[in-house]
């Protein structure tokens, strides 16, 4: 798609003086790194209460076919990014796809170190919720501990809980690994 096929016609534009504004808005924008176009438009969807949340979801990247694109960094920016991207574990590449997958979806993107982490909490987790089930069966089958009975209910709902979360994790696990199989 060209350029020009992308931008508006002329009764989508406002043409507005700024006077003595103009200079300092355009030199805020280069600060910002954006362009005065861009500024404008993000001034006003924010004045018109748009957020991204209320933008259109897009469920996920369907299918296998890619479109490449071209960013470019100054020097101290890829620097940035790069050691960004590693620290997360994370190629460079597959570091500005999750950032754009996590804006567009709203669901997270996970790395290797998010991942790994996740797998120790919910090995930990489940351990737990085994302890209780233990727990749960001595409780039951002693009849001495009657007056203990009290607890079941607490280690039930704890175990269900604890079962709730590890499902959760599970299945945001298998989404992330989805995506990037894709």
């Amino acid at each position: 798609m060209e350029y020009s096929e992308n931008r508006g016609s002329r009764s989508d534009r406002i043409d507005v003086p700024l006077g003595d504004m103009k200079g300092e808005f355009t030199a805020w924008c280069q600060r910002q790194g954006v362009t005065v176009n861009d500024a404008v438009r993000q001034m006003v969807a924010r004045v018109l209460g748009m957020d991204i949340r209320q933008l259109p979801h897009v469920a996920s990247a369907d299918g296998d076919e890619r479109v490449s694109i071209k960013v470019q960094f100054s020097p101290g920016e890829y620097e940035a990014v790069s050691q960004t991207a590693e620290h997360m574990g994370f190629t460079l590449s597959r570091f500005l796809v999750a950032m754009v997958r996590a804006q567009i979806t709203g669901d997270p993107q996970l790395g290797s170190r998010e991942v790994a982490a996740l797998e120790a909490s919910n090995y930990q987790l489940a351990a737990i919720g085994r302890n209780l089930n233990q727990l749960a069966r001595t409780l039951n089958a002693n009849p001495a501990l009657a007056a203990q009975r009290g607890r079941l209910i607490v280690v039930d709902v704890l175990r269900r809980e604890i079962d709730a979360h590890l499902k959760t994790v599970h299945d945001m696990q298998r989404a992330n690994l989805a995506r990037w199989r894709r």
